[in-house]
């Protein structure tokens, strides 16, 4: 939240963000405009404590998520919550809830390292800090996917949109200090502006805005039977629109009302039953250009409503007496609401078709490609038939010529060793050869000398 109401004393506070600062801007007569805080990166919210004191929760420049105590004497004691360490991590999306001795912190957690990631978290702090990661948000809206309240016990309930296939709205509740299993409210392409509130029957009414082929907008109720089971009642379309902004569901003197923002003005459905049945929708006399959907908090309460700057909320006729009901069809809206409907279905089917159209051509398209795809397969099939085969005979013949060689290197190891053998028989001859040379040599000198010797004799 960026905007928070408040009245102490009688007069009319508002805490607002402005550029990392959060200031109390006093409305009226004397107004004027404190500083509070100077290192704010996200945006905050703010509740009281038993002391009657306003403590404000946000994240830090230094990246805590700090709590803010504004004491009496107008003097700010923080109080760090959590540090991260990790300067990828960023929080917003705050809630502050007081019960008794329990202060509740919900937010968002990012990490910019996977943006589409985004993590829901509880903390808990009653002396100890317990941390609870309730849903792992798949959706990057801007807008809010989540509300929370309490009960008169001071039980939390609270709802949550998240993208799974299709857009889901979740419920949960928090009991002996954990979570219970979530149930699915509803399914639908897009789902937004979730909206929660508790009656002092401890039933539980919602709203929000889905859309499948136009926006619609949505209640539904669980009744309190069997605590905390319950049992969900039917889901009640209240309007139908392409402009619907902003539903925020109000509990004034039992009767149930649910008001939004549309086509510039401010719609309002009325249930006099605890929510069975709704009137048809009825403008209002103000302009939402003068109101914004703000928190405004009490020492012993909250509310999200509807406020002017000056922090006085939109005012309701009480007076219903002049207001039709309609159990069986909530589709009785003005003339022009309902030729708004038809026109924008139309819209909606005109565009479908064209969509269909551009797929069944791109179905085609996909088919002739595929056609195509199964020739080049087929005759790849054969080259590759093809290839066996050849590669088949070239086996066989490279197996020929391997038996082939085989058989020459086994000729060739014969004729290497007959060839050593021939080599080792002409060296003996060789030898041979040389003796009887070098014997002839001796009998031709002896025959020279001794034969000379003879004859000189």
């Amino acid at each position: 939240m960026d905007k928070v109401l408040l009245e102490l004393d009688g007069e009319k506070y508002c805490l607002l963000s402005k550029q990392n600062t959060i200031v109390l801007y006093k409305a009226g007569e004397n107004s004027g405009e404190t500083s509070l805080i100077d290192n704010a990166l996200s945006d905050f919210d703010a509740a009281f404590n038993m002391d009657k004191n306003i403590v404000i929760t946000y994240f830090s420049k230094e990246q805590n998520i700090v709590l803010a105590t504004l004491n009496n004497d107008n003097k700010i004691v923080k109080k760090i919550l959590y540090h991260y360490n990790d300067k990828t991590i960023y929080i917003d999306n705050f809630r502050l809830i007081i019960c008794n001795d329990d202060v509740h912190v919900f937010f968002m957690e990012h990490n910019l390292s996977n943006p589409k990631k985004i993590l829901l978290k509880h903390y808990i702090s009653n002396g100890t800090l317990k941390v609870n990661e309730i849903a792992v948000i798949n959706n990057i809206q801007i807008k809010p996917f989540y509300s929370v309240a309490f009960d008169k016990f001071g039980m939390l309930h609270l709802v949550y949109v998240t993208t799974e296939n299709t857009q889901k709205i979740y419920y949960t509740t928090f009991i002996n200090n954990m979570w219970t299993l979530k149930t699915t409210v509803s399914e639908a392409v897009s789902i937004e502006y979730p909206n929660i509130k508790i009656d002092d029957k401890r039933n539980i009414h919602i709203c929000w805005v889905e859309e499948n082929i136009i926006k619609e907008l949505k209640y539904r109720k669980k009744i309190d039977g069997g605590w905390p089971k319950g049992s969900w009642d039917k889901k009640i379309t209240l309007s139908f629109s392409d402009t619907i902004l902003e539903p925020c569901i109000s509990i004034i003197d039992s009767s149930i009302w649910c008001t939004w923002i549309q086509q510039n003005t401010f719609y309002s459905a009325i249930s006099s039953d605890g929510g069975n049945s709704f009137s048809r929708p009825f403008k209002l006399a103000e302009k939402p250009s003068s109101y914004e959907l703000v928190k405004k908090i009490e020492p012993s309460s909250e509310k999200i409503s509807y406020a002017n700057p000056d922090g006085y909320e939109l005012p309701f006729d009480t007076d219903k007496n002049d207001i039709s009901y309609d159990k069986d069809s909530y589709f009785t809206f003005y003339i022009k609401e309902v030729q708004e409907y038809l026109s924008t279905l139309s819209k909606k089917i005109e565009n479908l078709q064209k969509e269909k159209i551009h797929l069944e051509r791109n179905l085609n398209q996909k088919s002739y490609e595929i056609t195509l795809k199964n020739r080049s397969i087929e005759e790849l099939k054969e080259n590759l038939k093809k290839f066996y085969e050849d590669r088949t005979k070239y086996t066989t013949k490279i197996d020929n010529l391997n038996s082939v060689c085989n058989n020459i290197l086994s000729e060739n190891e014969k004729l290497k060793k007959q060839i050593k053998d021939l080599q080792n028989k002409i060296i003996i001859l060789n030898s041979k050869l040389n003796e009887k040379v070098e014997n002839g040599t001796i009998d031709k000198i002896k025959s020279i000398f001794f034969g000379k010797s003879n004859e000189h004799l």
